[in-house]
């Protein structure tokens, strides 16, 4: 991935060149602004002054949410020693920041052993469906060999399960004691159910997702879910 000099989230929404990189950025650092952990071409602007930036405390955006979950991992927590389970998250969160970052989107959140990842903000992309479908088959290829690296390979239950859904949510600050830059709504919901009911390998989508990459994946299963939370069942597709 390029990395740039300037925030890019800062130039796209503010057209304000704050440097990240280089000698300029160290007048930035001085006053607090540093490179954003959500992404390498990111400020912490983007993250932390919210209301200074959309002059709303959240705004409604389409957004492609995408959750990452790894299959198998609490069963794993039983035996496997504190050092390798280390060793396996920052693994996986290695690789899905970079499969994700690739792509243009925001690793938002690592919750435990799952990765909340943003498409189309604050880095605004035409095509970031597509984009976070793609993100999630180089996640899965990148996650491939992931039990073997920690002695895992004849564990046939562990796996990335993926779950992606796409529509207007609500992006900003939540909270006033402790402000969290963060995507709210049902979107956000849906694709964390979906991961949920993804197997270890799989890629769920839902069927707003699967309406723009369904000529490159015609294979594609179709499957009817009911989820926690949905009182209709979900059709969704398991990319391949």
């Amino acid at each position: 991935m390029k990395t740039t000099t300037i925030c890019q989230g800062c130039w796209e929404q503010m057209h304000v060149p704050i440097a990240i990189r280089g000698p300029f950025s160290i007048l930035y650092k001085a006053i607090g602004i540093r490179k954003s952990r959500m992404h390498p071409n990111l400020c912490t602007v983007c993250e932390s002054m919210f209301t200074k930036v959309k002059k709303h405390k959240q705004i409604a955006t389409p957004v492609t949410i995408l959750f990452a979950d790894i299959r198998g991992y609490t069963d794993l927590s039983q035996s496997a020693e504190t050092s390798k389970l280390n060793e396996l998250l920052h693994t996986f969160y290695d690789q899905c920041s970079l499969a994700v970052w690739e792509k243009d989107g925001i690793v938002n959140k690592f919750i435990g052993d799952a990765v909340l990842a943003i498409f189309n903000f604050p880095l605004n992309r035409k095509d970031h469906v597509r984009n976070a479908v793609e993100a999630a088959i180089d996640l899965q290829k990148n996650c491939h060999d992931l039990k073997d690296s920690i002695g895992l390979g004849e564990n046939k239950s562990f796996g990335v399960g993926i779950g992606i859904h796409t529509g207007e949510c609500y992006i900003g600050e939540v909270g006033t004691a402790y402000k969290d830059f963060t995507a709210i709504g049902s979107v956000v919901n849906l694709a964390s159910r979906l991961q949920s009911a993804a197997g270890p390998g799989e890629i769920l989508l839902t069927s707003e997702v699967f309406r723009s990459v369904s000529n490159d994946f015609p294979g594609s299963e179709n499957r009817m879910l009911s989820l926690k939370g949905f009182e209709h069942q979900v059709s969704s597709y398991v990319l391949g």
